[in-house]
């Protein structure tokens, strides 16, 4: 290759590699507003309703998924992919996505939101986001993926400074029955989330980033409406709350909570598309250290639309993740952050 060709080839990997870290980045902002719209829909009628701790946050994050996959495959079918979406669904790579669904629905999203309502954002936060970490653990053991000591030395800066922006004080964490057991399924979201990144990105080996979502999640709402939320439901009428769970249907149905939640899942199907993108164009642990600056955007969302106050605690935090973002997106290849790269 002459040098001319090595330079040039040069400046295409420094392109994809610029845009791979940029399309990880917006996800963080995506996912941000996703969780502002959901922690608040939660907090309304009827799905406040203690009774309802374990069904409101499944149904939640069914909705969610049911209108991220609509809208998915909608943007599939302006750009001529939907078959390629239902082939997919029957072809061998298929199957990892598939099978990152069935993780990622129920441990992932699921625990997140189980974690949210049972344990607060003071606990489920700062444990979620350890799940960069996890992923970063198994796509080494499993997609062979060389991690430089920059990137770890980002990635361990990123969560240290979620962690520090999502921590509240003791004083502030209110007393719950089910803490534990909120705490619990926060360790279950990261592992989820760490194992679902690692499924998608061997699919996407051989699988479009926009097709691979879609059938995660087409493969996340069926399951989710076909088995867990009956499940779910099936438990209260057991314990003999039939009427109550009847009379919360139809509340649910003409709650304004009940467009939050499509409206999260619409900002999730854009969040997921970016980071599928970018866990296919810079690997797995890049595109999470990229995506837990939800934690960063989210002191921003939170000053402009909650009037929140910006302490000393948040901007350590913000420090931090700044930090780990520097690390994370420079290397000594001069910002070529590809997969196998490091």
């Amino acid at each position: 290759m002459t040098d001319a060709s090595l330079a040039l080839s040069h400046r295409k990997d420094r392109a994809f590699a610029r845009k791979g870290l940029t399309v990880a980045a917006i996800n963080g902002i995506f996912f941000s507003l996703d969780s502002m719209l959901l922690k608040t829909g939660l907090g309304g009628s009827p799905f406040c309703d203690p009774l309802f701790w374990l069904l409101a946050p499944l149904f939640a994050a069914g909705c969610h998924d049911l209108a991220a996959a609509c809208l998915s495959l909608g943007i599939n079918t302006a750009q001529g992919k939907r078959r390629e979406v239902f082939r997919t669904l029957r072809s061998k790579p298929g199957r990892w996505c598939i099978l990152g669904a069935l993780i990622g629905a129920p441990l992932g999203m699921g625990g997140f939101l189980l974690a949210l309502a049972l344990a607060g954002p003071a606990y489920a936060l700062p444990i979620t986001t350890l799940y960069p970490a996890i992923a970063a653990v198994l796509a080494r053991v499993f997609l062979k993926e060389r991690i430089s000591r920059r990137t770890g030395l980002g990635l361990l800066c990123c969560v240290a400074g979620a962690a520090v922006i999502s921590c509240a004080p003791a004083a502030a964490v209110q007393d719950s029955p089910h803490l534990y057991l909120g705490i619990a399924f926060a360790f279950v979201a990261a592992l989820g989330w760490a194992a679902e990144g690692v499924c998608a990105a061997s699919g996407m080996d051989f699988i479009e980033p926009g097709v691979a979502l879609n059938v995660y999640q087409l493969v996340s709402a069926a399951l989710y409406f076909c088995l867990i939320i009956p499940v779910a439901a099936a438990w209260l009428v057991l314990q003999g709350h039939g009427s109550v769970l009847a009379d919360m249907a139809v509340r649910a149905v003409h709650s304004r909570e009940l467009w939050l939640f499509f409206g999260a899942g619409w900002l999730g199907c854009l969040s997921y598309r970016c980071w599928y993108m970018g866990m296919n164009m810079i690997g797995v642990s890049r595109a999470m250290a990229l995506n837990i600056t939800y934690a960063l955007w989210g002191i921003l969302f939170s000053v402009v639309f909650m009037n929140a106050l910006v302490t000393g605690r948040l901007l350590a935090g913000a420090g931090l993740v700044f930090c780990g973002v520097v690390f994370v997106i420079r290397s000594r290849h001069e910002g070529i952050t590809l997969r196998h790269a490091d």
